[in-house]
């Protein structure tokens, strides 16, 4: 396969090893970093950090920390285990890939219809039946992840707009992104030589880690969708741009309902029929179609055709750059 040609020879069983080992060092060292921020600019004590999050007056050091652990735990792994395992990080993490105007087009149909789709799984999510004691503890949870994170969005000023469009948009979009997809998924897609096990393990991860029983669904939809569009195109930016509009959009919502405007709802994942989510379903089908086509297009300028084991297509589209 192409990508064979940036390896450093590590078996698929020590990549993943070598990846586990940075995540730990990763989540270790982003708390300490974490503690230090919250200790320098708060004085507080650790233990009250689940309360003080509440408190408008240590909101600059909560968003600190949130930017330095997400970076720590998420970022910096992948780029050091891509270092230790690939010659170029860059074409293996998927930041050196091509794009043109017609699969960013695609993209971005991509993403206006995942938003009803998000809105069906939601009210299938809720249609499940489950026993009381686990209904009343779960929206208990999400009860308290809504009050967290509306202390932490607390979106009340434009210039706080701008930090939660930078720290909850932009940041979450280019970090996740290179975790997920970028290692995760790309690590387990050349293991197993083909994409779905890899796709659609990473989106339940990449789900679970949310903790939230009512968004399961939704995330792991959306982590499916963001790993069809790295793997189609072989380009990291396509998904990093969908996965920040994706979160920039709602808070935007966010925004625009927290003062006098009352343009957009609160909850966008939550405002459409049932029924078109089922039809979004369909126009997503349809829009990957194109978006495979337009990339088999796009890379056809630099190799004249394919391989024709579809599981070594990511790996044809990422290295022709």
């Amino acid at each position: 396969m192409t990508a064979d040609r940036n390896s450093r020879n590590f078996s698929f069983p020590s990549q993943l090893g070598i990846f586990l080992a940075l995540l730990g060092a990763g989540v270790i060292i982003g708390a300490l970093v974490s503690a230090g921020i919250w200790s320098a600019l708060t004085g507080r004590p650790l233990l009250s950090i689940q309360s003080d999050m509440m408190n408008p007056k240590y909101y600059n050091a909560i968003m600190l920390m949130q930017a330095a652990d997400t970076i720590i735990m998420f970022f910096l792994p992948v780029y050091f285990f891509a270092l230790i395992c690939y010659k170029n990080p860059s074409q293996f993490i998927g930041f050196k890939t091509s794009i043109n105007y017609k699969q960013l087009f695609w993209v971005l149909i991509i993403l206006v219809f995942t938003f009803p789709l998000s809105s069906t799984l939601a009210d299938l999510t809720n249609m499940i039946p489950i026993p009381k004691n686990l209904e009343l503890k779960f929206k208990a949870m999400e009860s308290d992840r809504e009050a967290q994170e509306a202390a932490l969005i607390n979106i009340n000023t434009f210039s706080k707009y701008i930090i939660s469009l930078l720290l909850i948009g932009v940041l979450p979009g280019l970090v996740e992104e290179v975790f997920f997809r970028g290692g995760l998924q790309n690590i387990l897609m050349r293991w197993f030589k083909g994409p779905w096990f890899a796709i659609i393990l990473t989106s339940v991860i990449f789900s679970i880690i949310h903790l939230s029983y009512y968004g399961f669904f939704v995330r792991a939809a959306l982590g499916a969708i963001l790993g069809l569009i790295f793997y189609y195109t072989g380009s990291l930016w396509l998904s990093i741009l969908v996965h920040f509009l994706y979160n920039g959009i709602q808070v935007t919502g966010l925004y625009l309902t927290s003062g006098s405007i009352k343009k957009v709802p609160k909850d966008i994942e939550q405002s459409f029929p049932l029924w078109l989510g089922l039809a979004a379903l369909f126009i997503l089908v349809f829009a990957f179609k194109k978006l495979k086509e337009i990339s088999i297009a796009q890379q056809q300028k630099f190799v004249y055709e394919p391989p024709k084991d579809p599981n070594d297509f990511h790996d044809w589209i990422a290295g022709q750059s």
